[in-house]
């Protein structure tokens, strides 16, 4: 077996919440350089505590230190506030912070200078768990977001009280509405909601694990890992404004160019804002956005008024294929 994978898959093994969780924002760093200073991070992390779990926090604080020692002066500026793991309430039938919430919230702070222009009045979270992701959206757009509402569902009881203790210990609120997707809300938040964020069960499962009460919520997708998925999207639809962006945690298995032709025929163009691949899965964050320029007729045949050289599935595609470890990306095919 290669030798660099081996040392990945002890990573992977070792470090509690396996991520590029960078303090600082890693998309004004280079790729290459991000890969290589996070390797260096792992040795020396290993070097120093051996084969034992250590901190994450101390592993991120570390590349940031040694982006300093790297790119010394002001080739980047620090990241706006997210929620602290330390803070984060937990419960044992309530999905705690992982690669995919880390993937998630990273694609938001990419994208934060757009959400501000986006000026959201309503924010939603579907599926909000330990309350990290609705958490560290409010801390990162802060008091720019000139007064945003923010909404959080989940279908686990459980779920509602730990992000209501996350956000009390970081100082912010959120409605929270214990229920499923957004069953109850349709017609409250029917084309009103601005930025819709969601981390779904996408885990490829037996179909009788759906839906069940507790933890297995938050990761049982069914087959292909896509019936929650299937059932989130056209509430999705219903719910965003004119301007409404959607931002979804997908893997591969999922078969996220499906999803995005799927979306297509609504009208949506898409972007992976953020890929991720660890040991045991692939990432891809999607950004959905209305676009005028895209029509279908009758027969689903999709046009697009702009002269796009690769289109969006295809681009979705290819930047798939072409996954690396530990690598973010952007799929630009409109501006947006």
């Amino acid at each position: 077996m290669d030798e660099n994978l081996n040392f990945q898959e002890k990573a992977a093994s070792t470090i509690p919440h396996f991520s590029i969780n960078y303090r600082f924002n890693v998309n004004l760093i280079p790729t290459s350089w991000s890969n290589c200073l996070f390797d260096l991070s792992v040795s020396i992390c290993f070097q120093v505590f051996g084969d034992q779990k250590f901190d994450v926090g101390c592993f991120h604080d570390l590349n940031m230190i040694l982006v300093f020692i790297v790119m010394p002066g002001n080739s980047f500026e620090m990241s706006y506030k997210i929620a602290q793991i330390r803070l984060v309430s937990s419960h044992p039938e309530v999905y705690e912070p992982c690669d995919d919430s880390f993937a998630l919230v990273d694609a938001l702070l990419s994208d934060r200078n757009n959400l501000l222009e986006l000026k959201p009045m309503l924010c939603m979270e579907v599926g909000c768990g330990s309350g990290y992701v609705i958490t560290s959206l409010m801390l990162m757009l802060g008091e720019e977001a000139n007064g945003a509402q923010f909404i959080a569902t989940d279908i686990n009881h459980h779920a509602i009280r730990v992000t209501q203790e996350t956000m009390e210990s970081h100082g912010v609120y959120a409605e929270l509405i214990n229920t499923d997707v957004a069953s109850g809300l349709e017609n409250r938040l029917a084309g009103s909601v601005d930025l819709l964020v969601v981390n779904p069960p996408y885990v490829p499962t037996p179909e009788d694990e759906v839906g069940r009460e507790g933890i297995a919520s938050a990761w049982a997708g069914g087959e292909n890992g896509r019936s929650v998925i299937d059932k989130i999207l056209p509430v999705a639809e219903k719910l965003l404004s004119k301007q409404g962006w959607l931002y979804m945690v997908t893997l591969t298995a999922n078969n996220p160019s499906q999803i995005c032709r799927q979306m297509m025929k609504k009208g949506y163009a898409s972007k992976i804002v953020v890929q991720r691949s660890t040991v045991e899965e692939s990432l891809h964050i999607i950004k959905f956005w209305k676009d005028n320029d895209i029509e279908v007729d009758t027969n689903d045949t999709i046009t697009n008024s702009k002269a796009v050289p690769l289109g969006i599935v295809d681009s979705v595609r290819s930047q798939i294929q072409r996954l690396s470890f530990w690598g973010s990306s952007d799929i630009n095919t409109t501006t947006n």
